[in-house]
């Protein structure tokens, strides 16, 4: 099997960033669920049925289990889920009840192109995690602005934006309908180029 190419792993770690919403498949039961990456770990944070943990194959379908899935990731599953990911998927996902979460390990992944990119090859971990808050406080301190920004970066109008996550590679937001990934113009490297990037931005969309 070829390694895949840079085009593959980037397109391969904006589909599992942006993987928010999925059909959860284990042994082949599906399940309508929602998730999100853990920015410390790379590791998925997924609202399951109890059932999921004793099964042996499980597979996150994204966006659903359909003809035209994006992309498939093989989990394996494990109840560890600390107080500060239950945290960040509420932040994400504003769940009505709480919902039974688990750690999803990812193991590999297969896109729609017939592609299999593996966690090593496509490491998922934020090396921002310990500047995040400080970068979102930056970008919702003004709303106007940040609605701005979505609309350059996305090309489409957001109703009420909140920033609730940041990475190398862009801004995770949370709208009145639903989450969207915005993708930095330019990748950063640290936590100095993110706040730089994103303090252009907003001066440059402030209306």
């Amino acid at each position: 099997m070829l390694d895949p190419n840079a085009n593959t792993l980037t397109r391969a770690q904006y589909l599992m960033r942006s993987a928010w919403s999925a059909t959860l498949l284990f042994d082949q039961t599906p399940f309508d669920t929602q998730c999100m990456i853990d920015p410390r770990t790379g590791d998925f944070i997924v609202a399951i049925l109890k059932d999921a943990l004793d099964a042996d194959d499980i597979v996150l379908a994204c966006p659903r289990d359909s003809f035209d899935t994006k992309i498939r990731i093989l989990i394996e599953l494990s109840q560890s889920v600390t107080e500060e990911q239950a945290d960040r998927f509420t932040a994400y996902h504003l769940p009505a009840t709480t919902p039974l979460l688990a750690i999803g390990k990812f193991d590999y992944a297969k896109l729609d192109s017939g592609e299999v990119i593996t966690s090593e090859q496509c490491p998922l971990a934020n090396p921002l995690v310990s500047s995040i808050g400080p970068l979102c406080k930056a970008l919702n301190a003004d709303r106007d602005a940040l609605a701005g920004v979505c609309k350059f970066l996305s090309g489409v109008d957001h109703e009420s934006p909140l920033a609730v996550g940041v990475d190398p590679t862009g801004i995770d937001i949370r709208a009145s309908f639903g989450l969207v990934r915005l993708v930095f113009p330019v990748p950063v490297g640290d936590a100095d180029e993110a706040m730089s990037s994103i303090k252009s931005l907003l001066e440059s969309c402030d209306a």
